[in-house]
């Protein structure tokens, strides 16, 4: 990887520039599709919305921290001067055959979790090895305290839809949003406008009809309930239809995903499931359809092996187990 040397004793305005732009090389090498840049201040108004959504008893499901954490920079790492926010892209995947279970396309494959934070190291070390002054940095990839989704729309990197995703222009949806925190100021970048304008294909897309619901109730949501240890109800059980693990339906909706899915179509139709056939993406052979029977059957070590290196393994096999058997129910009707 060609890296340019920046080894510097201080960083000021003349260097700043130079950083961020380097910053921006490396990270793309790295394979992110976007990167942005926004200051370590406070996010007053998404500090608002999560107060009143507190106060409203319908916090977003599985985040314990509380309003402050989850907006401000110097509260997860004092050091923090910059926040950089980027989106990396996830692979592509074959579409679910007739009577499989669904998986969203953030449980295919390896962890995005442990995807990024791999890729966020390297980016570190390679600011470290040229001479960043100081501290350095501070990497948080979906499970640390601050919301990436609400950052990275601050810094430019998309902008958030009707559908709650974050749509990063000539991509899309489909990514996965990690954070990385410096300890120096950077030039930041401008958010983007919305885009959505008038287009609702997300929301008549819907299979709860919950993105017209002011506020947005998470845990309604079917990538929520997926995840759930809740006891359903007749019309959350039938309306899970053959989904396993997330949703995808908003999303394939949007128009802003359809070049994207065109090309994972094309991927798919053209390989023999061993690479991408020359199209953006990593294939490796990934499916988003399951086995029902395989799952139900599956034990704790087949789970392990199955599903242990993937985004889907952290509710563990119970949880994909009843959704299984949830789908094979709704086959049968």
């Amino acid at each position: 990887m060609a890296m340019c040397r920046l080894r510097f004793v201080m960083m000021d305005i003349r260097f700043a520039q130079k950083w961020k732009e380097q910053i921006k090389v490396w990270a793309k090498e790295l394979g992110f599709v976007s990167i942005g840049f926004t200051g370590a201040d406070g996010h007053p108004n998404l500090a608002k919305i999560l107060v009143e959504n507190e106060m409203l008893g319908i916090a977003t499901p599985f985040v314990a921290y509380t309003p402050m954490e989850r907006t401000e920079p110097k509260a997860v790492w004092p050091a923090c001067k910059t926040v950089v926010a980027l989106a990396y892209p996830l692979p592509f995947s074959r579409h679910p055959q007739v009577g499989e279970g669904v998986l969203a396309r953030s449980a295919v494959g390896e962890d995005y979790h442990r995807v990024l934070r791999g890729k966020l190291d390297r980016l570190l070390k390679f600011i470290q090895d040229e001479g960043w002054p100081d501290m350095a940095g501070y990497v948080q990839v979906d499970t640390g305290p601050l919301n990436e989704r609400g950052f990275a729309a601050r810094a430019g990197v998309g902008w958030i839809g009707r559908n709650q995703q974050l749509i990063v222009p000539g991509y899309g949806s489909f990514v996965a949003l990690g954070l990385l925190l410096l300890d120096q100021a950077l030039p930041v970048d401008q958010p983007l406008p919305e885009r959505c304008r008038e287009c609702r294909s997300c929301v008549a897309a819907c299979p709860v009809q919950l993105l017209s619901n002011t506020p947005f109730r998470g845990e309604q949501c079917l990538s929520y309930l997926t995840q759930s240890k809740e006891e359903f109800t007749p019309e959350q059980t039938r309306l899970m239809g053959n989904r396993i693990f997330g949703c995808d339906t908003c999303q394939e909706a949007c128009p802003y995903n359809r070049e994207r899915l065109e090309q994972e179509q094309l991927a798919w139709a053209g390989s023999d499931g061993s690479e991408a056939s020359g199209a953006e993406g990593v294939w490796e052979g990934l499916t988003r359809g399951l086995d029902l029977l395989e799952i139900l059957n599956l034990t704790g070590s087949g789970f392990k092996v199955r599903f242990g290196h993937t985004a889907a393994a952290w509710r563990g096999k119970g949880i994909l187990q009843r959704n299984a058997l949830i789908a094979l129910r709704n086959n049968s009707k």
